[in-house]
């Protein structure tokens, strides 16, 4: 293995290595930064063998310049550097297939539509397409999702040429590597004793990658196949065995609790996951899904002479399943979901979070209309006189009022609940106390003309109460108002002699603790130097200087 360039390490002065962004048997592929343009490349290094490698540098860079394709990334530059060799790319963002299926299919489990995918594989044929109709046509020999990147505008393209081989010259390998593949995705020719690659094996490649980007499974390897073809099982497994494969959704009520104790039992090992984007397969006509298969089937087959033949026919197959495809379903919840759990649905919560912001006025409007309309209707509950918030009593025939609890012309529900203070004319000092009481079972209100609703509430818990006759008409604010400031201003003024009776009090014990501290440590030094007497005396001295 070719130890790694440190980051920061300027190539042909000119491309400033990044960091690594893959490794393998042929060496490593870093980003870098060329410094003539400031943009991104992807530089691919190589360990150079055999004195003819300057000749075929030349051979292969004038090769690599000729593939241009909105498919393939564009050839920038081929150079030797202290015995490596390199070929540099322009970077293509996004994702690769791999990990594109893999994180939205097993970790999520969400679907990508099958039309979306036979989408990408097509336009990887016509980039394959475009290679084996050079002259000398080229072929990948190291095509799979790995080396397939979906750009975040939904491009595929096919990256990793280094591979590639020129069909002129079948010892001639671009790179200077006689590539064995990766297993699952390589023919049996591509491995040591075969027959040697040529465009069917692009053919192969491609038919893996479509079975594990429709499966969400890698496809068997040509070993593997072998055994099973000994064993005379089927050597790849069907769409519709994938299919049956397929564990069934479940759902919170249907799941087995499954328990274990700690030391005792050891915890089962967890079920196979029902894949969405397996199921989906499911949705297809039967016949449709035949004719998948038997595409599928034929570009894998193990002898070259049973695929398909040109990678024309291979996408021509694929257009025409395409064309047939039924309209994708309605996308559900990616997940079932648990009435027990106490986790937030993210997803919806961030609609709902989207939808709050996109009406923002109308919202306000509707929360604050129910509030202006109660502001407004606030009412007396014994005079029906309209009321402005806040005020503690009515100004007109002097009712407390509960705060914060306003009342409306047409109840009478504040009323079991508030005391009335009544105030005679002759006097401007306050006879009643407010209180929050319930109204009594023996209250029958005697009918007047002020009445509310017919009825005037008569309150039997107050220190003094007023005849109904005296109950004042006009100037009963004004007296109200009075007796109120007098009874504050005495209020306050009994508080701040309470609060000067306490602070005098507080002043007297700590000078009489004080005093008990002095006259210990005058009786602990009258101890220590002369006895009781010597105590005796210094405390005669003390109060003789205290009192002088």
């Amino acid at each position: 293995m070719i130890e790694t360039i440190p980051p920061g390490t300027v190539l042909y002065g000119r491309y400033r290595i990044e960091r690594v962004l893959g490794s393998g048997g042929f060496g490593h592929v870093y980003l870098a930064i060329d410094l003539a343009t400031n943009q991104p490349a992807a530089v691919k290094e190589y360990l150079v063998t055999g004195a003819s490698g300057q000749e075929q540098l030349r051979h292969e860079a004038t090769v690599l310049s000729r593939l241009h394709h909105p498919n393939l990334p564009a050839f920038l530059d081929a150079f030797m550097e202290n015995g490596r060799y390199y070929v540099v790319l322009n970077y293509i963002e996004g994702h690769d297939l791999t990990d594109l299926i893999m994180r939205t299919t097993r970790q999520r489990n969400e679907v990508i539509p099958i039309g979306q995918i036979m989408s990408w594989i097509l336009s990887i044929c016509d980039a394959v397409y475009f290679l084996h109709s050079q002259q000398p046509g080229v072929i990948h020999r190291d095509i799979k999702p790995d080396n397939i990147r979906i750009t975040p505008e939904g491009t595929a393209v096919l990256v990793d040429l280094g591979n590639a081989k020129a069909t002129a010259d079948g010892a001639r390998t671009l790179l200077f590597i006689r590539h064995q593949g990766t297993p699952g995705y390589a023919p049996p020719e591509q491995y040591p004793g075969g027959i040697g690659t040529d465009t069917r094996s692009d053919i192969y490649a491609l038919g893996a990658t479509l079975y594990f980007a429709l499966t969400a499974q890698e496809p068997p390897s040509v070993s593997t196949r072998n055994q099973f073809m000994q064993q005379g099982k089927p050597d790849l497994p069907t769409l519709q065995e994938r299919l049956a494969s397929n564990p069934p959704p479940t759902s919170p009520e249907t799941d087995e609790v499954r328990q274990f104790r700690l030391g005792i039992s050891k915890p089962a090992k967890p079920a196979p996951r029902h894949l969405r984007h397996v199921a989906q397969l499911g949705t297809l006509p039967p016949a449709l899904l035949n004719q998948l298969n038997s595409i599928i089937q034929r570009s894998m087959a193990i002898k070259a002479t049973r695929r398909y033949q040109y990678i024309a026919d291979f996408a021509n197959d694929l257009k025409r399943v395409m064309a047939s495809l039924p309209p994708p379903p309605t996308p559900g919840p990616s997940r079932p979901l648990d009435p027990n759990s106490t986790q937030p649905d993210l997803p919806k919560l961030y609609e709902a979070m989207q939808a709050a912001q996109d009406k923002p006025d109308a919202s306000a409007s509707t929360t604050n209309a129910p509030q202006a309309s109660s502001a407004t209707n606030i009412r007396c509950p014994r005079c029906d006189a309209a009321l402005r918030p806040g005020i503690p009593f009515c100004p007109r025939c002097g009712t407390a009022l509960a705060p914060n609890a306003p009342h409306s012309s047409g109840a009478a529900q504040g009323i079991s609940g508030e005391q009335t203070i009544l105030v005679p004319p002759s006097s401007y000092s306050v006879k009643a106390v407010t209180q929050n009481t319930q109204r009594p079972s023996s209250m029958t209100p005697p009918a007047g003309p002020n009445n509310f609703s017919g009825r005037q509430p008569t309150h039997t818990q107050t220190s003094t109460q007023a005849p109904p006759g005296n109950i004042p008409q006009s100037g009963s604010a004004t007296s109200n108002m009075v007796g109120m400031g007098n009874n504050t201003q005495s209020h306050s003024s009994s508080s701040s002699k309470s609060n000067l009776k306490s602070f005098f009090t507080i002043l007297v014990i700590l000078l009489v603790i004080l005093v008990i501290i002095g006259l210990l440590i005058v009786f602990m030094i009258g101890r220590v130097n002369h006895g009781g007497v010597g105590f005796y005396s210094n405390f005669l001295f003390l109060s003789y200087s205290y009192r002088f």
